[in-house]
């Protein structure tokens, strides 16, 4: 008998199962499969090898009614002998569940009687699956065997059945529980998969005869079984991409949707188990997409709204008709209790489907755009006035199994409809059965996540409404007992996100801060499964620090925001943020500021904290240290600490391009940089200790934030908003050397970018920004050498050397970028050659350049009496033009500032050289330096006199002058006075140039 069921089988190969293996693109993906010779069968070929290394349960498969006559397991034998790899551990136990397929032919119903009994395969567990993988043998055996068991399958013969289904559920498992993709995606295309099994599905769907077997049912399933394990195989994404295994998967997922089109269009009242398990495999295939690229599931959802439009009207439709009893088809077995259940739960695959079709998955941000649309579709068919979509999914809201996914359906179509979310803020069955569920009262198979998917809901319907749906107001105290009570992550955070948006309107709630301030803490330690992304593309902490920052600012004492700094929620906090950001956790901090630097920094995990979450964290920072700076202090005071590392991250230009190319990372960018540029301004604005400040400019210096503060100015931020981080930019620069020479090499880095920001900040109308430029300027031209200036020159010259930004700033009407201006010009000329020939050839700039002797403003005066005077030191050829600059500067010599009597004095001393004698006896100049020389109540400007008058005694007619005024004698006396003071008293520096010029103006000194 096994020997005629031998030749019968290889007999019986059917040229329609080859014919189909011909014209199959899936199969190979390029080129039809090759047909394998058929081979002896060795039983003992491969059980030596494996018998070791796998295991299986089939003989739990047969369990059921006993057949009448005790057998050896048959579904057991027939693996066996079909697969000598996969002997049983159990070998040799009988069974009394099973028919003997070896010793006789099976053509009874009543024997598979008990095989029909199990609804769900049941999976072979394999210990070394890659062992059969590298196995030809066993590949040549699996092929042989789906050919020819499914040409027998096709002519409707139970031999066939009972030789595919151990082969289909070695198949399951193989691609179930092998984790290497290459050897696996090999193995499937000699074996001809996925394109097999789906010839097999549709031959067996296109034969009426072969639906009738009472063994269809299990074959189907197992069949079924077998293409989601595919499906799901990683070799399908494409960052795991073998060969041509991608292009495959889509060539099979195509001719799947196809077939499962016509599944769903069948009569309601047919067959529902196929449509369930297919919709099954379809939610599987849709989760396979969502990993692939952009591209990839762009065109997978797109088809589903075009040319696979069967597919997304059939899931429509069943959610839209009554559910009937489940069908057996006339003639068939009746089917046990189990199988009828199974296939009562085709809504709920109904619902997973399109849940699956429009959920956007957390942290995989490529197939959102596609998805979407899918949800743009759906909310427009939930918004039809005659449709009854809408009705169907909020009256399922209250059922146990389909209300998590209809949730889910509802709250993706929310994202993208306004409208539906004003039509559900009206719909009082769909606000009452939301309200329900918050409230505990519906039972439903999965509470937590069913509670956590309907806070987000409710909290996306106030954020879209900018109001309450009815009934909400009251729903305050309640939604803070789960923020306070829960200890799941997931549900706290829900819940934090709803109470912000209630709080935004007005909604009162009784939060105690021991009460929330643990809640925070567990919230923030605790591991979280982000299962779904909040409204509005928030990160998964969000919701709970824009909470934090409306309770902080809602009870604002003292002792809360001392007691809220030093509790555990405040150090979780940071380290949490850390996380996100993905900063390196303990490491030195050299190498720490290397990988800060680094412009291969990992991107921070958006689905934590978005930019919205960010910006409301470092606006909590801010609130708590506005109200304690000490706390600013000590946190930015300890070398390495996880606040000051996290904000230096956050300006770095590595982190900025990362959050400009975030979802509304360019809206909240200029928030999170001004946040951390008003945090690092707490030691400049406070009274530091000097030691103290010494470690925050070192810790600021080693990661070259001034650097980065010039970046993020001419790269990321709008003008208006660059006044701070130039602000803070200025005072490091001021305050240490090596944040100037920073950003002076910032500026040769990229000089043509950096001096356009700079010109056009410097001529903006901004005087606060403008007057800290001059003074940034001003400062690197008294500091560092010559050869690090040329860039100011440009500045102040213009692109056409016409020094148009110049004029335009000496007579700017803010008295503050006057004065500075005229500073960094008297600093200039120290050292520029092309700006003193500039005063001398440039029409009117000289006479700007004096106009500032007699500003009002006493700052502007002594600026400009600076800059003159430096002027005057290095005039050259500029000397005699500088004539007119005497009588201007010689009225400043009574100014009431001794600052500006001092520069005045200085000035006309370096004139003096120039050949101006005649223009300085004209405003008695020699006379008035004398006065003050005597009798200024300022030492430092009667030195300064005293100097000037050394220089212009050299002028022989100022000499002449000065004899004749007896400068000696009056100069005799201011060193005699000199001499009578006490000898614990120290010597005026003035007494040295007093005594040298008594002597110079002696006769023989005379010219």
């Amino acid at each position: 008998m096994a020997e005629e069921a031998k030749k019968k089988k290889h007999q019986n190969t059917g040229p329609a199962l080859e014919q189909e293996d011909r014209t199959s693109k899936v199969a190979s993906g390029t080129a039809p499969l090759p047909r394998l010779r058929n081979t002896p069968q060795e039983p003992g070929l491969l059980a030596g090898i494996m018998a070791s290394e796998t295991k299986s349960s089939w003989a739990e498969w047969g369990a059921g009614e006993a057949p009448p006559t005790p057998r050896k397991s048959r579904v057991t034998q027939d693996c066996e002998r079909t697969f000598p790899e996969l002997k049983s551990e159990a070998a040799g136990q009988q069974s009394i569940d099973a028919v003997d397929l070896e010793n006789e032919e099976p053509d009874s119903d009543d024997e598979w009687q008990h095989l029909l009994e199990t609804a769900e395969p049941v999976p072979i567990q394999l210990k070394a699956p890659l062992t059969l993988l590298c196995n030809p043998d066993f590949c040549q055996r699996i092929q042989s065997q789906l050919h020819e068991a499914g040409a027998q399958i096709l002519k409707g013969m139970l031999e066939g059945a009972s030789h595919i289904l151990p082969a289909l559920r070695v198949l399951s498992s193989l691609l179930s529980s092998c984790s290497d993709s290459v050897p696996l995606y090999s193995f499937c295309r000699e074996a001809g998969l996925p394109g097999l099994l789906l010839s097999l599905l549709r031959h067996s769907q296109e034969s009426n005869s072969i639906q009738q077997q009472c063994w269809y049912g299990t074959f189907l399933r197992n069949l079924m079984a077998v293409i989601q394990a595919y499906f799901a195989c990683t070799f399908n994404l494409e960052r795991n991409q073998t060969g041509d295994s991608l292009q495959v998967f889509q060539e099979a997922a195509n001719l799947f949707l196809d077939l499962l089109g016509k599944f769903l269009a069948q009569p309601d009242d047919s067959e529902q188990t196929l449509r369930r398990d297919s919709l099954v495999c379809f939610t599987v295939l849709c989760e396979a997409m969502d990993g692939n690229s952009r591209t990839i599931s762009k065109a997978f959802y797109n088809s589903l709204l075009t040319t696979q439009r069967a597919v997304l009207d059939g899931l429509l439709h069943g959610l839209t008709v009554p559910q009937l009893p489940f069908h057996t088809p006339p003639g068939a077995p009746q089917v046990s209790q189990p199988l009828r259940e199974q296939s009562e739960d085709l809504p709920g695959a109904i619902s997973s489907a399109l849940a699956a079709m429009c959920v956007a998955p957390v942290g995989l941000p490529g197939c959102w755009e596609a998805k979407e649309q899918i949800s743009r579709h759906l909310a427009n068919q939930l918004t039809e006035d005659n449709n009854q979509l809408r009705p169907s999914l909020i009256s399922g809201l209250q059922h146990p199994t389909l209300c998590l996914h209809l949730l889910k359906v509802l709250y993706s179509c929310c994202h993208v409809s306004e409208r539906l979310c004003r039509l559900l803020g009206r719909e009082p069955q769909a606000l009452e059965s939301l309200l329900m569920l918050v409230q505990g009262k519906v039972k439903v198979v999965d509470l937590e996540e069913t509670t956590e998917v309907t806070l987000y809901l409710l909290s996306l319907l106030v954020l879209q409404l900018q109001d309450l749906p009815s009934g909400m107001e009251k729903l305050g105290d309640e939604i803070a007992a789960v923020f306070t009570h829960s200890h799941v992550v997931s549900l706290v955070s829900a819940a934090a996100c709803l109470l912000g948006q209630l709080g935004q309107q007005g909604v009162t709630f009784d939060l105690q801060p021991v009460e929330w301030i643990a809640a925070a803490t567990h919230a923030l330690s605790a591991p979280a499964e982000v299962r779904l992304t909040p409204p509005g593309g928030c990160g998964f902490y969000d919701g709970l620090l824009v909470l934090l920052l409306q309770l902080l600012t809602q009870q604002v004492k003292g002792s809360l925001i001392r007691d809220l700094a030093s509790s555990e929620m405040w150090t979780a906090l940071w380290h949490r943020f850390s996380m996100a950001l993905r900063l390196p956790e303990e490491v030195p901090t050299q190498e720490e500021e290397l990988l800060l630097s680094s412009r291969q920094s990992p991107e921070p995990d958006w689905t934590l904290i978005s930019p919205q979450g960010m910006a409301a964290l470092l606006s909590l920072a801010t609130a708590t240290f506005t109200q304690e700076p000490q706390l600013c202090l000590s946190h930015l005071s300890q070398r390495g600490s996880i606040l000051m590392s996290t904000l230096k991250h956050l300006l770095s230009p590595s982190f900025l391009h990362q959050l400009g190319q975030a979802p509304h990372g360019p809206e909240f960018l200029p928030v999170v940089v001004l946040s951390v540029c008003q945090i690092l301004c707490f030691p400049f604005a406070l009274d530091v200790d000097a030691d103290l400040l010494v470690g925050v400019l070192a810790d600021l210096t080693d990661s070259e934030v001034a650097a980065h503060l010039l970046q993020v100015c001419c790269h990321h931020l709008p003008l208006p908003q660059a006044e701070l981080p130039i602000s803070l930019l200025t005072r490091l620069a001021l305050t240490d050397s090596i944040s100037l020479n920073q950003f002076v090499n910032t500026v040769a880095a990229s000089p043509r970018t950096i001096i356009s920001f700079l010109s056009v900040a410097l001529l903006g109308d901004q005087p606060l920004l403008t007057s800290d430029l001059l003074s940034l300027l001003a400062h690197t031209a008294r500091v560092l050498s010559p050869s690090h200036l040329s860039f100011i020159q440009e500045l102040l010259a213009g692109s056409d050397e016409s020094y148009r930004p110049l004029r335009n700033l000496l007579g700017h009407p803010e008295n503050s970028v006057r004065a500075r201006t005229y500073g960094l010009l008297g600093h200039l000329l120290q050292h520029s050659m092309a700006l003193r020939g500039a005063l001398q050839s440039q029409a009117g700039l000289l006479n700007l350049l004096l106009l500032g002797l007699g500003d009002k403003d006493p700052a502007v005066r002594r600026s400009a009496s600076f800059a003159v005077g430096n002027a005057a030191y290095q005039a050259g050829p500029l000397g005699p033009a500088l004539a007119s600059a005497v009588p201007g500067m010689t009225q400043l010599l009574g100014d009431p500032q001794a600052g500006i009597r001092c520069n005045a004095v200085s000035a006309l001393g370096n004139l003096g050289p120039e050949g101006l004698g005649e223009e300085l006896l004209q405003c008695q100049v020699p006379q008035r330096l004398l006065e003050m020389a005597c009798g200024d109540p300022q030492p430092n400007v009667k030195e300064a006199a005293l100097v000037a008058l050394r220089s212009l005694r050299q002028e022989p007619c100022i000499h002449q002058v000065l004899v004749s005024l007896g400068a000696s004698e009056k100069l005799a006396l201011l060193s005699l006075g000199n001499q009578l003071l006490p000898h614990s008293s120290p010597r005026p520096a003035s007494a040295k140039h007093c005594r040298k010029l008594i002597h110079l103006l002696r006769p023989t000194h005379s010219t």
